[in-house]
């Protein structure tokens, strides 16, 4: 016999229907007066934690959700957040922390496992806070809900970076192909994938000759024109690739 599903599927983007009453007054009338006074303290108290719980998630996950429609993400990006949000809540992640903080991380992570990645630096602003605090915090929760997360691969920045900037397609692909032989000598170990991209999109540029400059290549991706200076030059020398030859041709 065919079972057939009833209710509406589960969305963790909805906070209500979370309390679980304890018992029923038939059945506590029949138990002992200790037994009964016991169980009353306990419903008492899962009623205030379901409450405060309840509440917690309606007002975050509301601003969870402002926060996603700000980066574009996706629905499959959102619900991913909101069930990660919510399971930081029920864990006791919450407490004591900035909420704004944890919801600008879930998203940064979710957006990772859900292989849609956007910089801290879109995350912070999307957020309004400052990235470093988002980043500590994405720390926090990988670590205490043992989430493994693959590092995003910087070709994946690229096309976003090169649109914003008005960059051509062969600029693009001209990175992508720095971004492979760096990989493959292993000079991305240990590099932020924003700060590669970047950098092998500026390379790029040298190479075409396409004019544009390091604060707008920084202020895109996220990155200080300090790192994309020291990255550029250290990318350079290993690549071995002359910088005043480049800029001959």
């Amino acid at each position: 016999m065919k079972k057939n599903r009833t209710g509406a599927p589960y969305d963790p983007r909805i906070a209500n229907s979370l309390m679980t009453e304890v018992g029923n007054n038939a059945d506590l009338h029949t138990l002992p007066k200790k037994t009964r006074m016991l169980m009353q303290r306990i419903r008492k108290k899962n009623r205030w934690t379901s409450s405060a719980l309840e509440h917690n998630l309606n007002t975050n996950l509301a601003n969870l959700k402002l926060i996603a429609s700000q980066l574009s993400l996706p629905e499959t990006v959102e619900k991913e957040s909101a069930r990660i949000y919510r399971e930081c809540a029920e864990k006791g992640l919450t407490r004591a922390r900035a909420n704004d903080s944890i919801i600008a991380a879930v998203v940064y992570l979710a957006s990772k496992l859900q292989g849609v990645p956007k910089t801290l630096h879109e995350v912070a602003n999307a957020a309004k806070m400052d990235k470093f605090d988002i980043a500590r915090t994405y720390k926090m929760i990988i670590r205490r809900l043992q989430i493994k997360v693959m590092q995003s691969n910087p070709a994946d920045f690229v096309g976003r970076f090169a649109s914003e900037l008005g960059l051509d397609a062969q600029t693009q692909t001209k990175a992508v192909k720095l971004i492979e032989i760096m990989e493959r000598k292993g000079l991305d170990s240990g590099k932020s994938p924003t700060s590669l991209s970047a950098t092998a999109l500026y390379i790029a540029t040298l190479m075409n000759k396409v004019k544009i400059t390091q604060k707008a290549i920084a202020e895109t991706s996220g990155i200080t024109e300090t790192t994309l200076r020291q990255r550029t030059k250290e990318m350079l020398s290993k690549l071995g690739i002359d910088k005043k030859e480049l800029k001959k041709k």
